[in-house]
């Protein structure tokens, strides 16, 4: 899409709309035009489908500085919450580790109870057949 020249005006009107805005201040739909001036051949910048003065005007250039402006401080915050995720993800791992230990180990009393609980049958019931015995 084209322009003409009235677009690049000294007085550029973004209204304080940061970045890329779909609606002009009037609620007018904004599209992308292309510059085909001398000054500025070629240069991409979003208008108000209306075009007319006063209404909102900005490069794209711009634009895609303010969104990443704008989405610097976010990122700052995604990674600190990252980082603090990936930090308590190790400190799973560790608890992790340490309750499979203690698997290991629960296992291992089992087992000895086992022993002891057989070994302990073992001696009841001799001593049940001696007294059984000694009785007779």
């Amino acid at each position: 899409m084209s322009s003409d020249s009235t677009a690049e005006s000294s007085t550029v009107n973004t209204y304080d709309i940061r970045g890329f805005s779909a609606r002009c201040v009037c609620g007018t739909k904004t599209t992308i035009y292309t510059s085909e001036t001398n000054k500025n051949p070629g240069r991409p910048f979003f208008r108000c489908l209306t075009r007319r003065k006063n209404h909102l005007f900005k490069w794209v250039e711009d634009g895609v500085y303010e969104e990443v402006q704008d989405a610097l401080p976010k990122i700052i915050l995604l990674e600190a919450e990252f980082n603090k995720e990936k930090y308590d993800i190790e400190d799973l791992k560790g608890v992790v580790t340490e309750l499979i230990e203690e698997v290991v180990r629960s296992k291992t009393e089992v087992k000895r109870c086992k022993v002891m609980m057989t070994i302990l049958f073992v001696i009841m019931c001799v001593i049940i057949i001696v007294l059984v015995v000694s009785l007779m």
